[in-house]
């Protein structure tokens, strides 16, 4: 039996060592579908369309932070944590938190503080 190895492109590293993944144009990704037309592909794909949507919700929050208008601030902040609720890859994150780090812990002052209340 033979067991071939899938490696890892090289990609170039950035100065702080971290791997500098090509970033893909939407005719990159068409271009990908056309090559492979299958189920599977566009899965991702709506998936990739997805996630951009919410680093597009992201790019209007950081510009309104900077832009003075609170309210707009207030209102794309809602609805960006609105988008983000659910979300999968979060979820998985903060059980693997929670069963590696265990329950988060209060300080001293903080409960205190709550104490007063």
């Amino acid at each position: 039996m033979h067991i071939q190895l899938c490696h890892m492109p090289k990609f170039p590293t950035g100065p702080d060592g971290r791997y500098q993944f090509p970033r893909l144009h939407s005719a990159q990704l068409r271009a990908i579908y056309e090559r492979n037309p299958c189920a599977e592909v566009r899965e991702l794909l709506w998936e990739i369309h997805r996630l951009h949507i919410l680093l597009r919700r992201a790019n209007q929050l950081q510009e309104a932070s900077g832009a003075g208008c609170h309210t707009s601030y207030l209102q794309i902040l809602e609805t960006f944590r609105a988008e983000l609720r659910g979300e999968p890859c979060i979820e998985e994150r903060k059980a693997w938190d929670a069963e590696f780090f265990g329950p988060r812990r209060v300080s001293e002052y903080t409960r205190r503080q709550k104490e007063k209340e």
